[in-house]
């Protein structure tokens, strides 16, 4: 690979060379092989060259060498690319030999070597001491950060006072960056150059270890003049103003600030020589912008730098309070990118107008880990993003970047985020969830999270989506979604969770006024007084009662005098009932729903239906399934005392967001997000357990339960036909109704059908059924009743001209009560055609008695 920068390069490093015999040598690689021209010898069958670059050739794990006679060894500049297209380890690294004693780069030779990355992922230049390496010049840690493209131009300088240079190009964009310097004499004669590889047993590293451009030579002469990089006051008295390489400290040139300062001293930085600290001749004012003169600075070289003015803004950052600085934007999940780069990054926005501040000594932490931020002045209504340091060159096209050591690495579904001052002061926190996104593709990767309005004084999910901007994001700018929305909705009272019999906790739809929360009106009733009320959150307040609760005993509380955070008053939905929870057992609450197979990379759901008349807590309760016979992977489903009432449901999934958006009829309020166990897409068990891992119920579910005529059940129910049915009797359940979007989350199932207590023996209901899956009447019940047991059974379905058409039992010995149900669907799997049919149901007793009933219904299809 040839860039006109490195044939520039390549060209001036020729011009300048002084003819010295096997000191000197390049090598481009353009006549297609390493043996003639500049002569490499060495592992020479574990090497090869393709389309214009030496390229390694090894299939497996080996140490080889390539090396070329080179004496050049003091003020010396060597110079060659190098891409490694894989992801380095402490056993798959390169290690370029500047100067070599020996052609044997592993017979332990003296000399000094660039590794190019290793365990740190970085560039690194080694002094080599019969073999062993001492490190003296070291780039950042996992500046070799890809798994497939890591290109670098690299330049090692050694001047006549031994002063060794590393410069690194990342990316070979033309432009090099100084990693270090290092003093070392150790060594002032070689005889070879060369390459070794350090490569395992692993796939990716074969033949993916690529050279080019080597150029070895005397150093080619600085002829570019230092320029201006930066002007920034850091006070009322002082004004730093970076050059783009050391200075002279001679010759460190003139400065003037105006309008009206000028400088009264200028000197050059004790430790960065391409730094200087200009005195304001009168002291600066906060606010005001001014312009900086530069005449005369030079290099060691003597290259003179232009004459040029810049402006620059003196402010005095400001001391911040809640939400003056917000978490703004951010990239949890970039991959597979969009179009920006594939890195995490976090937006901070400046919404006071008035006000600078000075990032230094701020935090921004997740759940795990703290991030220190380093000086930066955010201005009134300006963005800057947070990166970390390893993919901070991947942001270096945009403004305002600031770089820290440690970046919380944020988890894809969702994080507890805060950012607070150097003093330890909260100034914003976010917990984000993937419902946030409020788009399901988005939400896969490669989409920033962009808040709505950033001047709100507490922002919630509802203010935040998916990025609209078609590269995934818009960071250092202003947002795609950006809009001033003021907040006129009432709070609502949304759950109570009962703590304990003198405790319980309110939570609310938003974020609320939280000091307001204490000085509320909360009515309980029957009558107990509040003793005292705690705002817990943003959006929760806990109640300690005068008196216990009666376990059972149904109470309703109603809240007034309370508000949200922007300041609207608690509207109608004030009022919420609970209960001190009883204890659960088997048969209070049946598995009454299951989504096991959603559409694409959907959620499955487990819908609860409390069928009892207790009130109960799921606190503890668990989830699990059914692994070569035995029950796995119980998960508890949450350690809240959420109560389910009689009569009520509750539908448990991992992502509430993709649920709600593949059925929108859904019960929202019935959802309770989680951690659930697998459940395979085929066949499986569902098992509920309380918390002592007692089961509660079981239901083994499989594809031959879903109504036949179905072509696609992907993302289609099973719903239970009648709670107080067993759950093991297959025909107890259905495929949801095509006219109910194949689903009834949170709400009663499509094909509910309870058995109706008509009287008599047999009853069959209804009596007129339609099985065409559209919720309604679409399955056929028959109920049973006897006075005492031991009765056997047979239930035959006949067509009106006898034929048998499904054999609903043989020969089952029956209790005294019993139901199962028909669809419709005949012996040999085909749909009955519409018309009368006769259900004959006979049995028997050990004494020999017999019963025959039957009962004639009518199959029919809407026309």
């Amino acid at each position: 690979m040839h860039t006109a920068a490195s044939r520039a390069i390549l060209l001036l490093a020729t011009c300048c060379l002084v003819a010295t015999t096997g000191a000197q040598f390049t090598d481009n690689f353009d006549d297609g092989d390493f043996t003639t021209g500049t002569v490499w010898t060495g592992s020479t069958t574990l090497f090869t060259v393709v389309s214009g670059q030496l390229r390694s050739n090894s299939p497996g794990a080996a140490n080889y060498d390539l090396s070329t006679p080179s004496t050049q060894a003091i003020s010396a500049q060597w110079e060659f690319f190098v891409n490694l297209k894989f992801a380095t380890s402490g056993a798959n690294y390169a290690d370029v030999y500047l100067m070599s004693s020996a052609a044997d780069l592993a017979s332990g030779v003296n000399g000094y070597f660039v590794r190019i990355g290793g365990t740190s992922d970085r560039v690194e230049l080694f002094r080599s001491d019969a073999g062993t390496g001492t490190s003296l010049v070291v780039s950042a840690d996992g500046l070799v950060n890809s798994s497939t493209d890591n290109p670098f131009q690299i330049q090692v300088k050694r001047n006549a006072a031994n002063t060794w240079t590393l410069l690194l190009d990342d990316g070979n964009t033309g432009t090099y960056a100084t990693a270090g310097n290092a003093t070392d004499a150790t060594y002032t004669t070689c005889s070879h150059f060369g390459i070794r590889i350090e490569q395992s047993s692993a796939a990716t590293p074969v033949n993916n270890h690529f050279f080019d451009d080597i150029s070895v030579g005397p150093i080619v002469l600085d002829v570019t003049a230092p320029s201006v990089v930066s002007v920034n006051a850091t006070s009322a008295t002082n004004v730093d103003v970076v050059f783009s390489e050391p200075l002279d400290p001679a010759f460190i040139g003139t400065y003037d600030i105006t309008p009206f300062i000028g400088v009264s001293a200028s000197v050059v930085d004790g430790t960065d020589p391409a730094l200087v600290h200009v005195t304001p001749a009168i002291a600066l004012t906060s606010g005001n912008t001014y312009s900086l003169l530069s005449n005369g600075a030079q290099d060691p070289s003597g290259n003179i730098a232009a004459s040029v003015s810049t402006d620059f803004t003196y402010v005095v950052p400001a001391s911040a309070g809640p939400r003056d600085v917000v978490i703004n934007e951010l990239m949890a999940d970039p991959s597979p990118p969009v179009g920006l780069p594939d890195a995490e990054y976090v937006e901070l926005y400046n919404a006071n107008l008035s006000d600078s501040y000075d990032l230094a000594g701020w935090t921004f932490s997740d759940g795990s880990t703290t991030a220190t931020l380093p000086a930066f002045t955010l201005l009134p209504g300006a963005h800057c993003i947070v990166v970390d340091d390893a993919t901070a060159s991947l942001f270096s096209t945009y403004p305002n970047v600031v770089v820290v050591g440690t970046f919380p690495s944020m988890n894809n579904d969702g994080d507890p985020l805060t950012l607070k001052d150097n003093n330890g002061n909260l100034i914003d926190a976010v917990t984000y969830a993937l419902s946030w996104y409020q788009d399901a593709a988005k939400a896969d990767g490669g989409w920033s999270l962009e808040q709505i309005d950033p001047t709100t004084p507490c922002s919630s999910a509802a203010n935040w989506r998916a990025s609209n901007a078609a590269t995934g994001g818009s960071p250092s700018g202003q947002n795609s979604v950006f809009a001033i929305v003021p907040d006129t909705q009432a709070p609502s009272l949304s759950t109570v969770l009962v703590n304990g019999a003198n405790t319980i906790e309110l939570l609310f739809s938003e974020a609320m006024d939280i000091a307001g929360l204490a000085g509320g009106t909360y009515t309980i009733t029957p009558l107990i007084a509040v003793n005292s009320a705690i705002a817990t959150g943003p959006n929760t307040v806990q109640l300690t009662l005068a008196q216990p609760l009666v376990v059972g005993q149904l109470y309703t509380v109603t809240v007034t005098d309370v508000s949200d955070c922007p300041g609207n008053a608690i509207g109608s939905a004030n009022t919420a009932t609970f209960a001190l929870p009883e204890p659960v057992t088997a048969g209070d609450v049946v598995i009454n729903e299951v989504l096991y197979d959603p559409r694409g990379s959907g959620s499955d759901f487990v819908e609860l239906y409390n069928r009892s008349n207790k009130v109960l807590s799921l606190a503890g309760w668990k989830l699990a399934n059914v692994t070569n016979g035995a029950v796995a992977s119980p998960i508890t489903i949450t350690g809240a005392s959420y109560l389910l009432l009689p009569g009520e449901y509750v539908l448990i999934t991992e992502d509430a967001f993709n649920i709600s958006t593949e059925y929108p009829q859904s019960r929202t309020d019935r959802f309770l997000e989680a951690d659930m166990p697998s459940y395979n897409n085929i066949e499986g068990s569902v098992v509920l357990q309380d918390p002592m891992g007692i089961q509660l119920d079981r239901f083994d579910y499989n594809d031959d339960l879903h109504f036949v005529l179905l072509n696609d059940i992907e993302g289609v129910s099973l719903e239970r036909v009648d709670p107080d049915r067993p759950t093991a009797d297959n025909t107890n359940w259905h495929s949801a109704a095509q006219s109910a979007a194949f689903a009834t989350p949170g709400f009663q199932n499509s094909q509910y059908a309870p058995v109706v207590d008509e009287g008599g023996e047999l009853v069959a209901s209804p009596d007129i059924f339609s099985p065409d899956n559209d919720g309604y009447q679409d399955v056929l019940t028959l109920n049973y009743t006897f006075n005492e047991p031991g009765y056997v059974g047979t239930m035959v379905v006949f067509d009106i001209a006898g034929r048998e058409a499904k054999k609903l039992m043989n020969n089952v010995l029956l209790g005294t009560t019993g139901a199962l149900s028909w669809d419709g669907i005949l012996e040999t799997g085909d749909k009955a055609r519409i018309g009368p049919y006769v259900v004959y149901f006979e049995v028997f007793d050990l004494s020999g008695n017999v019963k025959k009933f039957r009962k004639t219904v009518t199959l029919a299809h809407r026309l």
